[in-house]
């Protein structure tokens, strides 16, 4: 998958886990500040794109709260570009 497939797989499913409009994110959005999601929905975010993705949890580090480099972990580990 390329950084576009995977930018609109992640945004589809934080939309619809967080319950906001997929219109409200961007690659520079962060999930915490802009979209207000807590720990447990972090956590839940991170199972959902470790099994979609087929990629290892996510460090729990407020960078990588950033819709940008969050697509940018999972290409790393799936290999992708």
């Amino acid at each position: 998958m390329n950084y576009d497939e995977i930018y609109d797989k992640a945004k589809q499913m934080i939309a619809e886990y967080l319950r906001v409009d997929e219109n409200e994110i961007t690659p520079k959005t962060n999930l915490v500040d802009d979209l207000c999601a807590d720990s447990i929905a972090l956590v839940e975010l991170g199972f959902r794109f470790s099994e979609t993705f087929s990629v290892p949890m996510m460090e729990s580090k407020p960078d990588m709260f950033i819709m940008d480099n969050i697509v940018r972990f999972i290409m790393e580990k799936t290999g992708d570009k």
